[in-house]
């Protein structure tokens, strides 16, 4: 959450939707200044009776009121005129916030506050299983929306870079965000937000234990050798002690670990953490076979030498 403070943008930037109330005093009335309420346009425009239209979105209200000014003497309506703004009525979004958040529904966000950090905030932050992964889909066509946008911004602010154009859908890894263009994480009406859960992790745990299994581990911490072997529900033979994990690398090739239960008891590296997806093999030993076939044969023996069994 943090790292997403920098992508809230000033409550007073103007956006397509807004309502504002212009006031332009020439000093010359005998009565109050006249005063209009007006909402700018969806191309971005303020059009300001006598003065016409004034592209102003993007830009803030102490900024949009100077270029009024001079646009309003620029054009010949007024000589010296003082133009103020107030915020009337923010437009705003509704945007949907999925997945791995404590309260996931469709927020109204005002369209000056419609960015990622604002949307989850309002979603209560992330609930525990969340991943570090967030998607964001917008309605078809916003990324060209966003793109005109930011050209008007350009205009407006000359020593400002162009942001690179806002697809519609598109996934970010949260931990990397100072990778993310800041244009990439504004939200628009329609938008909808899906932050991923983490995916459930597996060891397959076999061989010499009571009950080979797939085990699942912990979302939010380490597995290690005998913790597997524990949950398969330890050791079927007490001699077992080779061990051999089957390890699949990022190219798909496989890379084999052996291991010692007697080393991993005595703590430390030797007990070794896992990875998702490890395959972990209690082998056979000629101890183990032996003391297998031993044990088979006493039993056979036992039931054999008592009647009726």
């Amino acid at each position: 959450m943090t790292a997403l403070a920098g992508s809230i943008q000033p409550a007073d930037r103007l956006t397509p939707g807004d309502a504002v109330i212009v006031t332009i005093a020439t000093g010359i009335e005998t009565e109050k200044a006249p005063e209009w309420t007006i909402r700018v346009a969806e191309d971005g425009s303020l059009n300001v009776p006598l003065v016409g239209p004034v592209s102003v979105a993007g830009m803030r209200l102490t900024d949009a009121e100077k270029l009024l000014a001079f646009e309003s003497v620029r054009r010949g309506v007024y000589v010296s005129p003082n133009v103020t703004l107030r915020m009337e009525q923010r437009r705003a979004n509704q945007v949907t916030v999925l997945g791995a958040v404590n309260k996931p529904q469709t927020y109204e966000l005002p369209v000056g506050a419609s960015d990622l950090m604002t949307a989850i905030s309002m979603a209560e932050g992330f609930s525990e299983n969340a991943n570090t992964v967030a998607q964001i889909r917008h309605p078809p066509g916003t990324g060209a929306r966003l793109a005109a946008l930011a050209q008007t911004r350009q205009v407006s602010y000359p020593g400002e870079a162009v942001p690179p154009p806002v697809p519609d859908q598109f996934e970010m890894d949260l931990m990397r965000l100072n990778e993310v263009p800041q244009s990439h994480l504004q939200l628009v009406d329609g938008s909808v937000v899906m932050i991923s859960e983490k995916p459930e992790r597996f060891v397959n745990v076999t061989g010499l234990v009571r009950q080979s299994d797939m085990i699942l581990m912990p979302k939010d911490g380490d597995m290690r050798l005998l913790d597997a072997i524990s949950q398969a529900g330890g050791l079927s033979e007490s001699l077992a002690n080779k061990v051999k994990i089957i390890r699949k690398r990022p190219d798909d090739s496989e890379v084999v670990i052996e291991a010692s239960i007697r080393d991993a008891k005595k703590g430390g590296a030797a007990n070794l953490r896992l990875a998702p997806n490890d395959l972990v093999s209690v082998e056979e030993t000629p101890l183990t076979y032996t003391l297998g076939t031993i044990k088979t044969f006493i039993r056979f023996g036992f039931s054999s030498a008592v009647p009726g069994i």
